[in-house]
């Protein structure tokens, strides 16, 4: 595959996971709910007027911001920076290790020699049981001093101590949600329960269908394929790019990852031929002139 989309989308997703890891234990930004205050830039503010400007402002711009790019760009943040997508296209690497994935890195290194295989699977068992448990951490950290959330975590469990055992309980929480999440309902929350899915679907909606960016076939028919399916097999989403009326929004949408079109063209360049895919817009149809004056109609 072609670094060019695939390797930057995994650069952006690895980016948007750390900041948003790593945030509230740089006090950057925090809430602190036992002092009803909020952090900004490591100094404690009361949460009240006008300090929560710091909070619905920022949001505002997001939102905002997602919509223009959604009626510009399609769901591309779907596909390229949302934390719960990133999180499920990483719990897919996991299922592969398992036996029943897809994903085409983690099964060619599987293939690679039984040892390989044997260090994968061992990597993906320790990681189910880390990762969830670092996320629920700096979850909590939005909300509790980090300070204190490390001190519940790292001192044994107390049951008359009602903060230790919140914490604890929900920790337990995102571990079960993430397994569920990676697992059993994966995309599913993306196309029908994600809110801010919606609003992308309804902004990319609007836009001129002949003009939005999305995946584009070239070709009449899906006879220039052959027996090649290397475009569904890389969509993590399980669409097919190759229909002519590709959806963009709720439902069975096209999150603009870019990966079948790295691959086509990968594929179509060992055979020295163009990519049948493209992100290509095509080019915009020449309006008729005008009549004259003199031959308009009387």
């Amino acid at each position: 595959m072609r670094p060019s989309r695939h390797r930057a989308r995994r650069a952006v997703q690895i980016l948007v996971l750390l900041g948003g890891t790593l945030l509230p234990w740089t006090n950057l930004f925090r809430i602190d709910a036992p002092a009803v205050r909020v952090v900004f830039g490591g100094r404690s503010y009361p949460l009240e007027w006008p300090y929560v400007l710091g909070i619905i402002v920022p949001f505002l711009g997001i939102v905002w911001g997602l919509a223009l790019l959604s009626f510009k760009k399609g769901r591309v943040f779907c596909g390229w920076a949302c934390p719960y997508g990133s999180l499920v296209e990483f719990f897919e690497g996991i299922r592969t290790a398992a036996g029943w994935g897809s994903n085409r890195l983690v099964a060619a290194w599987m293939r690679r020699s039984p040892l390989h295989r044997l260090g994968l699977r061992a990597g993906a068992l320790a990681t189910l049981a880390v990762a969830p448990l670092l996320l629920g951490a700096s979850l909590a950290a939005y909300l509790y001093p980090p300070a204190r959330i490390l001190r519940e975590l790292t001192t044994p469990l107390d049951p008359r101590n009602q903060g230790q055992v919140v914490l604890w309980a929900w920790m337990a929480l995102v571990l079960v949600s993430s397994w569920l999440a990676g697992f059993l309902v994966r995309f599913h929350f993306c196309r029908m329960v994600c809110i801010y899915g919606m609003g992308q679907a309804m902004a990319a909606s609007a836009a001129d269908p002949a003009r939005v960016l999305r995946p584009r076939y070239r070709p009449a028919d899906l006879s220039a394929c052959g027996s090649c399916r290397a475009c569904l097999k890389a969509c993590f989403v399980e669409v097919d790019p190759r229909e002519k009326d590709l959806q963009l929004g709720f439902s069975a949408g096209c999150f603009n990852c870019g990966d079948c079109v790295d691959v086509c063209e990968t594929v179509q360049g060992h055979k020295g031929r163009p990519a049948l895919l493209t992100f290509e817009r095509p080019p915009a149809s020449p309006k008729a002139p005008r009549p004259k004056e003199s031959e308009e109609p009387w």
